[in-house]
Parts: structure tokens; C-alpha cells; sequence
């Protein structure tokens, strides 16, 4: 058990931290909860290539390499996905510019036979496969699903877990709604995880659901009605074949209530007095998320009006959701006025 959980943003500093001093990282958690979105971030950020292996599906030889004859004497070559110490660096799809050196993910790692996590020792700790060393570019990343929560998981020996280092992912609900925020995901999904925080990860070990709400599943949910105004009976079947039964049915009826909203054109037309302020929480919840999603730098001054009839908490929400949906926009006077103008109220 892990003595300190991370969220997101800790995990994916962390991992960099890690990758710079040339540590391996193993990441657990329960599924669906973004483990594979934060190492593809970390390598984004690194100019890293993504090698995704998946060790669940290896056979030992796929991590010491494949035995072969040289000089009529057996050896072991390595495959090919591994870039070894004397390779190019590869190239983006654009054939014209490099990356700076790979990321190996070691996906499901905790799910590969004793043999399998035998075969990775020497590549976790000597960074080699068989005689070959890898590119000194070449960093490594594992991660797997946690023991308790169903997932076909094999119990890691001593041996492999003290050569790497270990974080447990958990929940944070403000740092999936900061990354929401910034990736697009339906408002309609956002103010509902802000209404009900309970409900972006609800996975229960003993159900015989088919799938559950987890940030993997709303990205998914996200698609689905993101070209829709409204949700009608066939898309509430699409989300509880995605997010499970009871999450679809409270994501539409939660999604009802902006029937009775201000539209944005309303609230713009006249942001200090012309629209009704809701008193409703959910409501709140969702007209924080309405004024945050189509904030721009035309309307802004606007917006900062509208939000500033709201109570305070709620005009603190929305400017965090302004802050990581259009970080451009945090050196504008209006907002920078209102933080001061705030500032004995929120430090």
C-alpha cells in the first residue's frame, strides 16, 4: 500500500522529476483514471516518442530478446522497437524535425506473468536487453492496475518493485476539471462533476455493470453529446453503455436544467442586470461553466460583469475554469482588477 497518493499534476511532475535523474516510475491505480494520458503528457512535454508496449501481452523473449546464432555461437537479438545505444533519433511525422529521445511505456506491468517481470529486471534496473545497452535517450515508465479492483493483476516480486520507484494515482476532482477545461470536454459534463464530485470516478469492486464513471469513460461520454443541444433517449442509452446506468440517467437530467439558463447571447446583451441570477447550487454550478467555455478576449469584459453577480465562491470557480480553458486571458485588467480587488477574501 502506498504510504502518499498523487494527483495529476503531482504524478506528472513527479514522473519528469524521476525521468531526469534517470529513475523507472511505476503508477498504479484503479482503471480508467488516466494513468496512460499522463506519461503521453510527460513525453509531449519531453519531446519524447512513445514506445507503448504492453507487457501483459509479452512472452519473456519480447523484453531479453529473441535467441539467435552469430558467429555459430547463440545469442540473444534484441527486437526492434528498443532503441539501442548507437540509433538515430527519431523523426515526427513531419519527416523534418527530431524528437529528443524516446519514452517506454511499460503498460500493465503488474499484469504479466512472474516469467514476463523476470524478463524486465535487467531492462528496468541496467537499462539493456541482453548485451545492448539502450540510447542513453531512452527512459522508462511502467505503469498497472491496482490488486483490489478486479483487474487481472500478478503480484509483483520484491526483486522488480525495489528497482523502480512507486506512486498510487488518486482522484483529484479540481485537477480533472482544470484538464477538462483545457481539452474540451462538454460543459454540460463539467458543471456536473462540479455539482456532484462523487460521480467522476464511482468504480465498486462487487458490480455486475459492464463499465462505470471514471475520467476515462466521461471523455468518452464527452463525444457523445458534444454535438447535441439536448439529450434525447437514444443518447442516455449511448451514456449508460459508457458511464453505466445510474451516471447517464443523472447526467440527463442534469443536463435539463439548461433549459431554464440564460443563454450566453442573453447574459451578454446585458451581463449586469439583464439575465435572471439562478439560486439553485446546480444551477450555479452551471452557468460558472457556461461563462468560463465561451469567454474570449472580445467578450471578456463582459464576462467578468456577469460573473461578478455571482457569490463569491462561485466567481472564484469561474475564473479558475477562465484560467485553464484560455490561459491567455490571465493578464487581462478585468481579472487582474478583480483578484486585487478579492484579495483579502481569498488568501
Amino acid at each position: 500500500m502506498a504510504m502518499f497518493h498523487v494527483n495529476a499534476e503531482q504524478l506528472e511532475e513527479a514522473l519528469i522529476e524521476d525521468i531526469k535523474i534517470g529513475h523507472t516510475p511505476m503508477v498504479t491505480s484503479s482503471p480508467g483514471m488516466g494513468k496512460s494520458d499522463i506519461i503521453r503528457k510527460v513525453a509531449k512535454r519531453g519531446n519524447l516518442k512513445v514506445i507503448d508496449l504492453r507487457v501483459s501481452q509479452c512472452e519473456p523473449v519480447d523484453l531479453q530478446g529473441y535467441p539467435g546464432v552469430i558467429l555459430n555461437r547463440m545469442t540473444f537479438h534484441p527486437p526492434e522497437y528498443f532503441p539501442l545505444k548507437n540509433d538515430k533519433l527519431p523523426l515526427h511525422s513531419d519527416g523534418s524535425t527530431k524528437y529528443s529521445g524516446w519514452l517506454l511505456f511499460l503498460d500493465e506491468l503488474n499484469s504479466g506473468t512472474k516469467q514476463i517481470q523476470a524478463a524486465a529486471y535487467k531492462l528496468i534496473l541496467d537499462k539493456a536487453v541482453y548485451l545492448y545497452n539502450l540510447h542513453p535517450m531512452c527512459f522508462i515508465v511502467a505503469a498497472g492496475n491496482l490488486s483490489t479492483d478486479r483487474a487481472i493483476v500478478t503480484t509483483q516480486s520484491t526483486a522488480l518493485m525495489s528497482r523502480m520507484t512507486h506512486y498510487q494515482l488518486a482522484i483529484s476532482n479540481q485537477a480533472w476539471i482544470d484538464w477538462a477545461n483545457a481539452n474540451e470536454i462538454d460543459h454540460r459534463i463539467i458543471s456536473f462533476i462540479k455539482f456532484k464530485p462523487g460521480s467522476l470516478h464511482n468504480f465498486k469492486q462487487n458490480t455486475d455493470e459492464l463499465t462505470f464513471p471514471c475520467p476515462r469513460t466521461w471523455s468518452m461520454a464527452s463525444k457523445i453529446i458534444a454535438s447535441k443541444s439536448s439529450i434525447e433517449e437514444l443518447t442516455t442509452i449511448r451514456l449508460a453503455g459508457t458511464v453505466g446506468d445510474a451516471a447517464a440517467v443523472e447526467l440527463t437530467q442534469f443536463s435539463k436544467i439548461y433549459q431554464d439558463l440564460p443563454t450566453i447571447e442573453s447574459i451578454l446583451a446585458n451581463p449586469g442586470s439583464g439575465w435572471k441570477l439562478p439560486d439553485q447550487p446546480d444551477r450555479q454550478f452551471a452557468i460558472t461553466t457556461l461563462l468560463a467555455h465561451n469567454a474570449n478576449e472580445d467578450n471578456l469584459d463582459k464576462i467578468i460583469i456577469a460573473t461578478k453577480r455571482l457569490d463569491l465562491d462561485f466567481q472564484v470557480i469561474t475564473f479558475k475554469d477562465i484560467y485553464k480553458k484560455s490561459p491567455h486571458l490571465k493578464n487581462h485588467a478585468g481579472i487582474k482588477s478583480w483578484i486585487s480587488q478579492q484579495a483579502s477574501n481569498l488568501f
